[in-house]
């Protein structure tokens, strides 16, 4: 640029000859050719061009070597009124100016460009000059790239955070060791309750979180760089209730590898939360109330059943008497299998049941499943065909529980065959399992229905006529059980008016030494009996009932009189209620044994409470028996007689 202006024809413009310049351009001319940075000088009221070669670089073809000693106006025409007023200011003498990256559009290249500059005007004094400003010098830098950096650097991060204003997570990012807060999305904000949080620290914020471990749970992910998950943990905001947060406290590690905040993320799952504590409370209330229903209704199944007993028992000779008896008997069993039925549900899906495994021979089982049965199969005039396997087949089980799967399947197919059908009971040894199926040629089972028969409350539809009732649970029951017993269970029918086949598979296990059961022959001793039941109708029927059998029976009302009874009538065995008014009959038990008053006594709890934790409490109390109300005469025959085995 130096020989430029040497060799440029100064004589045709204004300035004329170079040895006729005044000392302050030459000085400014020299000044700008010894620097590398981008500079422009104008001069004189025409504002005659001078430049340097970097600024020289900045030019397109159309404007170098061309704007050399060319008039500033005639140069820049296309930006002059972005222009002419700072270089008015100069000239003026109102001072320099400075302009950090401005846009002006500039034709360079043959291509009309939005270019940012940063640069500042200058005066040149002059004293020869008006207003002792002779020229402007201009130094500049193209800042175009760097501010369009600087812009998709923007628009990245406006994109980003309209992303995350608009996810229905919250999140905020929280820099430094203080762990101020550098953003946060709406969502954040809607948590906090407030809105204006950036550039205060969390503790300025929510102070409250101090003694909540959230700090130190910052403090750990910014010095370690280890990812915190959190799952509904409690946050405590004022006085209102607690949210529950799910979030992730995560690092944010720059190029350089060095921690420099830590970024949050999460939800609010409070709704979640107290849905399930609500969802679980009500669990608990449904088992209260159905624990209570049980009870409060087994009271009066205890007199019904005890005078289904008597009337069988003492009316023999009376057919119509013996008929109304049995009715009593096969309605009350339903009502209690009912409400066993309830509670087992509940248990089970709370996961209360515990299986007392043991070996156990299937065909065995099984028999005692159909001679429970016996008095229904008999009623339906049904035919049932047992097929044994060829050696006895073992599993690993718990007797009652397996029983009554067998119990409930069974019941099923009785419930839905007609009078006078059939019943095939099968066993498989299929190697590593032992198979049962159990086949009717009853109403069928639905394509549609197979696949939900196992499901809770599920019935097939029936017609009023042929409703057999039940709850729609006996199956859920069998398909848990069985899932208990690491086993399965299936059904398969063609439709219909088809039968039904329900298979159960279990593991197997090898036969088992000393199978063969010890024989027993059964003394029966007639006994000084204590009856004690708040509950007078299922107190006298039971006495009546006992007494039928040939015992000595007094009956109590309330504990008192059963610790006045237990004393002076020294009774060999106690049949006692729980849910007494004036003592709980674990307190009367305690009473009782703690005086000693006979060695060989033996204490009977009749409730009607039947839970797992009822049953261990009666045993922690003393009690040598537990029975659920209502109780089956048959099953207080082991109360009263007494097993002798014979010697080999």
């Amino acid at each position: 640029m130096g020989a430029l202006i040497r060799a440029y024809d100064w004589s045709s413009t204004p300035l004329g000859p170079a040895e006729t310049w005044p000392q302050p351009l030459k000085t400014s001319i020299r000044l700008m050719l010894s620097t590398g940075h981008p500079m422009l000088i104008w001069w004189g009221p025409d504002l005659i061009q001078f430049y340097n070669n970097a600024y020289a670089r900045t030019l397109g073809p159309e404007r170098h070597p061309s704007s050399l000693g060319q008039r500033g106006q005639e140069c820049w025409s296309e930006i002059w009124s972005d222009v002419e007023p700072q270089i008015t200011q100069v000239l003026t003498g109102k001072g320099h100016t400075w302009h950090e990256n401005q846009l002006l559009r500039i034709t360079r290249n043959g291509i009309r460009e939005e270019m940012y500059w940063t640069y500042s005007y200058s005066p040149i004094d002059d004293p020869n000059a008006p207003l002792g400003v002779g020229g402007i010098l201009v130094i500049c830098s193209e800042t175009t790239q760097q501010v369009l950096a600087e812009q998709h650097m923007k628009a990245a991060e406006a994109r980003w955070r309209a992303l995350f204003d608009q996810a229905p997570s919250f999140m905020c990012i929280l820099k430094g060791p203080e762990h101020r807060f550098e953003y946060a999305n709406y969502n954040y904000l809607a948590i906090l309750d407030q809105e204006n949080i950036l550039g205060k620290t969390v503790l300025e914020v929510i102070p409250e979180v101090r003694n909540q471990g959230f700090i130190n749970l910052l403090d750990k992910v910014y010095q370690t760089g280890d990812t915190h998950h959190g799952v509904a943990t409690p946050l405590k905001i004022g006085s209102g209730q607690a949210k529950y947060l799910d979030f992730i406290y995560q690092p944010i590690l720059e190029p350089d590898g060095q921690i420099s905040g830590v970024m949050v993320i999460g939800y609010d799952v409070s709704e979640l939360v107290y849905t399930s504590q609500s969802l679980r409370e009500e669990h608990r209330r449904k088992d209260e109330f159905l624990a209570m229903l049980a009870h409060e209704l087994r009271n009066p199944l205890a007199p019904i059943r005890n005078l289904s007993e008597m009337l069988t028992q003492s009316v023999q000779q009376d057919s119509k008497m013996q008929n109304i008896g049995n009715i009593l008997s096969r309605q009350c069993t339903q009502l209690t299998r009912l409400l066993d039925d309830l509670l087992d549900i509940s248990r089970i899906s709370h996961n209360r049941i515990t299986l007392q495994f043991e070996a156990l021979n299937v065909a065995h089982v099984l028999r005692l499943a159909i001679e429970t049965l016996e008095d229904k199969i008999t009623h339906k005039k049904h035919t049932i065909q047992f097929i044994d396997s060829p050696a006895p087949l073992f599993v690993k089980g718990d007797m009652t529980r397996l029983m009554q799967c067998f119990t409930n399947v069974l019941s099923n197919a009785i419930k839905y065959t007609a009078k006078g059908g059939k019943i095939v009971i099968q066993l498989y040894d299929m190697g590593d399992t032992v198979d049962i199926t159990i086949a009717d040629n009853g109403c069928g089972i639905s394509l549609e229905m197979q696949e939900k028969v196992f499901e809770l409350f599920v019935q097939s539809e029936q017609t009023l006529d042929r409703s057999q009732g039940g709850l729609g649970i006996g199956l859920n029951i069998v398909q848990r059980l069985v899932q208990m017993h690491d086993g399965k269970v299936s059904v398969s029918s063609d439709g219909l008016d088809c039968g039904s086949t329900f298979s159960i598979s279990l593991p197997k296990i090898a036969l088992p030494l000393n199978v063969e059961p010890l024989t027993h022959s059964v003394k029966n001793l007639t006994k000084r009996v204590l009856m004690v039941d708040d509950n007078k109708d299922a107190a006298d029927t039971m006495a009546e009932l006992l007494k039928l059998q040939g015992h000595e029976v007094i009956t109590a009302y309330t504990a008192r009189d059963a610790l006045d009874f237990a004393e002076s009538f020294t009774p060999e065995i106690i049949l006692l209620d729980i849910g007494l008014p004036d003592m709980t009959g674990y307190e009367v038990a305690q009473a009782i044994l703690s005086k000693n008053m006979q060695a060989s006594l033996t204490l009977v709890a009749l409730t009607g409470y039947g839970q797992p934790e009822d049953v261990q409490r009666a045993k922690e109390a003393g009690f040598d028996f537990h029975f659920t109300k209502p109780v089956a005469f048959g099953d207080l025959k082991e109360v009263f007689s007494f097993p002798e085995t014979e010697s080999e």
